[in-house]
């Protein structure tokens, strides 16, 4: 029997070195394929929240179509409770007794849908309790009002990870923006 002659395999230490290389590569596309994942739940939630501002403005142009003489709807909108918010309200603007009006803004019973936002993600600032919406045109109705040319905002982020942000202004004319920005 020979012992010089070497069988071809790999070493204890090759084979350590090389699992822990394959960790090392393995953790970083985890951790980014998770930020990602996280960013892209942040455009989601924000592209919901225009969408339903859309959605508030639509509703609003075919409020003439809807109601009930016991019901009269003079707008459409949303709400925010208080910042930070995990949820929003859609919400239709009720008609005062004896007017063809509504007090343009958010009233206890008024709500049709309560909207949650993903797990994580949270509204952290706005300038804005209620958007109301109010037919034919619409007209845009800022509670508390912002006054000329100062757009609505609302500002979402992912909670407890502060520096990105996705911001979605309304302006006086109704035009909605959407932008995804870092501080």
């Amino acid at each position: 029997m020979d012992f010089k002659s070497k069988t071809k395999a790999f070493t204890l230490i090759e084979m350590l070195v090389t699992l822990g290389i394959i960790t090392a590569l393995s953790s970083m596309i985890l951790v980014y394929s998770r930020k990602s994942e996280t960013v892209n739940n942040l455009i989601r939630e924000g592209d919901h929240v225009a969408f339903e501002l859309r959605r508030a403005q639509s509703q609003a142009m075919l409020v003439l179509q809807q109601g009930s003489d016991s019901e009269q709807i003079c707008g459409w909108g949303i709400y925010i409770d208080q910042t930070p918010q995990e949820q929003f309200l859609l919400f239709k603007d009720l008609c005062l007794p004896d007017k063809s009006e509504g007090n343009e803004k958010y009233d206890v019973g008024e709500e049709v849908e309560k909207i949650t936002l993903l797990k994580g993600v949270e509204i952290f600032e706005s300038n804005i309790s209620s958007i109301t919406f109010i037919p034919p045109e619409p007209q845009i109705k800022f509670y508390p009002d912002l006054g000329d040319g100062t757009n609505a905002s609302i500002k979402i982020q992912l909670k407890n990870q502060h520096g990105t942000y996705y911001e979605i202004q309304v302006s006086e004319v109704g035009q909605i923006y959407k932008e995804l920005k870092e501080t």
